[in-house]
């Protein structure tokens, strides 16, 4: 038996259908309730129940924070905001919060010292941190892996309000700006446990005064910097006025037997051209500061009060607006050099490709040595020894002669009476005087002391000097 069975081919469109959509998971909604009040935080924390791993949402260690200082080290980014340090995960800069994160954290310092003072610092020391706060600083070793941190040691007396003084000079030293002066945290021995050493000792004199007569947020203001090139340590204290004031630069060099302060002015140098006939000068700012630096054929310079002779250079303060030299000859060129000198308020200093960059309190910018590294200028450098006595100070001395050794161009002062404190010009060259014999002079007195005045706008050294004399009677 046969069944004849017809086909229908023809298809047909459904209808009340809907279009596709792509499938979603479960639709939670969460309500915290309870009373709320300003500045409480939720945090919800999901867990994967199969894998373990965590989510969190919400409120984190570091949210509604506002740091004072950030640091990098190790792979790891350190942020400070009040007696609590902050740290990323490794090769993680952006991750404080993350549970899945590896080595990201926080330790509140008061916990492990009991003066509770805001840090404001980080800088490293034998492998270690220290975290530096006003007046007390821990040393701490620090591990990719947070439950490893160990505090090591706690420096009490020992801090800053200017975190950006704190510099480490090597991985032996910190130095850093203090209530009382500049101080180090130094190593004392093989143990490497570090003391506290007075490095500015010689200027707390100076500066003690002038930090008693500024506001904490101006003691706050300073600033320093280690110029890479010589290794030195400058910090910069700024007036009670606003004024600029002064970078005081501290040379160390133990194999030498050298550790002395000295002090820069922060300023820039433009040069004046002459605009009053060939030799002369007009529209000069009355108070500003100049820089006279002589040529060869000029015989004196003359602004106002002050009077260069031949081959006599040096800074001044403008009391007239107008200045003019005269020639040997009139023929001669007029082949001297006027230079403005302006100085500036620094805020804040750094290292970039190993030249010391400064920005200033209006936003300039400048470059310590120029774009080569290696671009003097000629804004004047004077030096003052202490008066000495050559180990006989109750002797009256004939002082016959000076010897003195430099690079540039330099002058020679020197004073035998500390009363009056009295200068007198007895040398001033290009050359050192050892290889040419002694420079005559007629003094007498007990104690001598020198001046030194470099005025060119080239490489500067002066190596020392020497002072020759004949021993008198007993006072």
């Amino acid at each position: 038996m046969s069944v004849l069975i017809n086909l229908n081919t023809t298809a047909s469109s459904l209808g009340g259908g809907a279009a596709a959509a792509a499938g979603t998971g479960e639709d939670w909604k969460l309500t915290v309730g309870g009373t709320w009040a300003v500045g409480d935080k939720a945090t919800l924390v999901l867990t994967d129940g199969q894998t373990g791993l965590q989510t969190q949402l919400g409120a984190g260690s570091i949210t509604g924070l506002s740091p004072n200082y950030c640091f990098t080290y190790n792979n790891k980014v350190y942020m400070l905001a009040g007696s609590t340090a902050y740290f990323s995960e490794l090769g993680g800069p952006t991750a404080f919060n993350d549970p899945n994160g590896a080595g990201n954290g926080f330790i509140t310092m008061s916990n492990f010292y009991a003066t509770k003072e805001p840090l404001v610092a980080i800088a490293p020391y034998q492998g270690r941190l220290a975290f530096i706060s006003r007046r007390f600083t821990q040393i701490w070793n620090v591990d990719p892996d947070p439950a490893n941190y160990s505090q090591t040691q706690v420096l009490p007396n020992i801090g800053t309000i200017a975190p950006l003084t704190v510099w480490p000079v090597g991985d032996m030293d910190i130095y850093m700006g203090a209530d009382n002066g500049v101080r180090s945290v130094r190593v004392r021995d093989a143990s490497n446990n570090a003391i506290i050493a007075d490095i500015g000792t010689p200027i707390d004199a100076i500066v003690q005064p002038l930090l008693a007569s500024l506001t904490d947020a101006q003691k706050a203001a300073q600033c320093g910097v280690v110029e890479p090139t010589s290794n030195r340590y400058w910090i910069y204290y700024p007036m009670p006025d606003g004024s600029p004031g002064l970078i005081y630069v501290f040379s160390y060099f133990p194999s030498s037997g050298i550790a002395a302060w000295s002090t820069y002015s922060p300023t820039y140098e433009t040069a004046v051209p002459p605009n009053n006939g060939a030799n002369g000068w007009a529209g000069l700012t009355v108070g500003a500061k100049y820089l006279w630096t002589p040529g060869a054929h000029v015989l004196s310079f003359t602004s106002g009060s002050t009077t260069f002779t031949k081959g006599q250079g040096g800074s001044f303060v403008c009391d007239n607006a107008t200045a003019g030299t005269l020639p040997v000859n009139l023929g001669d060129p007029m082949d001297g050099a006027l230079t403005l000198i302006t100085p500036f308020v620094p805020v804040k200093f750094d290292v970039y490709l190993g030249q010391v960059w400064v920005r200033d309190s209006n936003g300039g910018i400048y470059q310590y040595g120029g774009a080569n590294g290696s671009t003097y200028s000629a804004c004047g450098v004077s030096a003052i020894a202490p008066y000495l006595s050559a180990d006989q100070p109750g002797t009256r001395k004939f002082f016959h002669g000076i010897e003195a050794a430099f690079q540039g161009t330099w002058s020679v002062a020197v004073s035998t009476d500390y009363t009056s404190n009295t200068y007198k010009t007895v040398y001033s060259n290009t050359d050192s005087s050892f290889q040419r014999g002694k420079i005559p002079m007629q003094r007498y007195g007990t104690h001598y002391s020198f001046d030194f005045e470099e005025y060119s706008n080239g490489y500067a050294l002066f190596s020392g000097a020497a002072m020759h004399f004949n021993p008198g009677d007993e006072k």
